[in-house]
């Protein structure tokens, strides 16, 4: 099987020369690596032209996006220009084991019905120093593979996992097989993990195959600042994502009539009540009293059919916040963030 490493960078001047470093010396070298600069502002791009310099044997195809395309649409070009059978993500402040590639392939090797492949990290700091491990696979001491078989009613289709995209590999056709993820999403890894599900299963290995840095530019993080009509764009980047595994969902369907079972409609009523979820906060967080777009996420929401209790659980506070003057919000969020 033919192996694309794809490493997407944004302001990683300080980190990406070691993340390139891991991807060279690999015990079983990928056949092709893509690496995509996402028009940082800071000097990633200079760093990753030195690099390729200092190393011409290694397989780089290095692209500068002319604008900032965000996570998504840096992903999706990527994916577009891989020719690997593997695809194998990292971030360009990560850094991957020198076994990754060899022990992913001989994962798909042994489980042909697994589709992508999650792995624990352990987590860095700026300094490269491990100080925690990020338990993508629920604590499980042996491997599992997933599928929406069995999804209970109302169960998020990981079932307590998380799909973090730094650490996955996928075969291609989850990919291919779809049309391209739709750029401006939060993440493109629940959809991967989800299209994997789609077509066999999403596998979780509790091994620490990345070392995953955590510092204040990780897409995860949120300090006090970002709060208020900023959070507004975060929560409907949200909301974009599950509706793009809706649209994964309804695309699968019209393909596979005779396919989908129950899993199948647990997760896809779960996406569409998630979506409604986020559409809520976005409201909430937006400046005004955006009262029509709230209203129509709690009755998107209450198509669903959650319980009662479900429901008040996840309108109660975004109603609150919205109603809260946005210097208010901000205070708030400073004071939490420095607890």
């Amino acid at each position: 099987m033919k192996t694309t490493i794809i490493t997407l960078a944004y302001n990683h001047e300080r980190y990406i020369h070691e993340s390139l470093v891991s991807v060279l010396v690999q015990t079983r070298p990928a056949d092709e690596i893509i690496v995509i600069d996402d028009a940082s502002p800071d000097g990633t791009a200079t760093a990753i032209e030195g690099f390729i310099r200092e190393h011409p044997e290694g397989p780089i195809r290095f692209i500068r996006n002319e604008r900032n395309l965000g996570l998504t649409g840096s992903f999706a070009k990527a994916v577009a220009m891989a020719s690997g059978d593997i695809l194998i993500m990292m971030a360009g402040d990560d850094v991957s084991a020198p076994d990754r590639v060899e022990r992913s392939l001989a994962y798909f090797a042994d489980h042909p019905s697994a589709m992508a492949l999650i792995a624990n990290a352990d987590i860095i700091d700026d300094d490269s120093r491990t100080y925690g491990v990020l338990d993508n696979c629920a604590g499980i001491a042996e491997s599992a593979a997933l599928s929406l078989e069995g999804l209970p009613e109302w169960a998020y289709f990981l079932r307590g996992r998380s799909s973090c995209g730094a650490t996955a590999a996928y075969r291609a056709e989850v990919f291919r097989a779809f049309s391209p993820l739709r750029v401006g999403l939060y993440a493109e890894d629940d959809p991967a993990a989800f299209r994997a599900m789609l077509l066999g299963t999403c596998d979780f290995l509790p091994e620490p195959l990345v070392r995953w840095r955590r510092h204040a530019n990780n897409l995860s993080y949120a300090g006090g600042s970002k709060r208020g009509p900023e959070m507004a764009v975060h929560f409907r980047k949200c909301e974009a994502m599950v509706d793009q595994m809706i649209a994964d969902a309804d695309e699968w369907k019209a393909r596979h009539r005779d396919r989908p079972g129950a899993g199948f409609d647990h997760a896809v009523t779960t996406f569409r009540f998630h979506k409604a979820k986020w559409a809520l906060w976005a409201a909430a967080h937006e400046r005004g009293l955006s009262l029509l777009a709230f209203f129509l996420a709690a009755r998107n929401m209450a198509e669903c059919r959650p319980t009662l209790y479900a429901f008040l659980k996840e309108t109660w506070r975004p109603a609150c916040r919205m109603f809260m003057p946005f210097s208010l919000q901000r205070l708030l969020a400073n004071l939490s963030s420095h607890r």
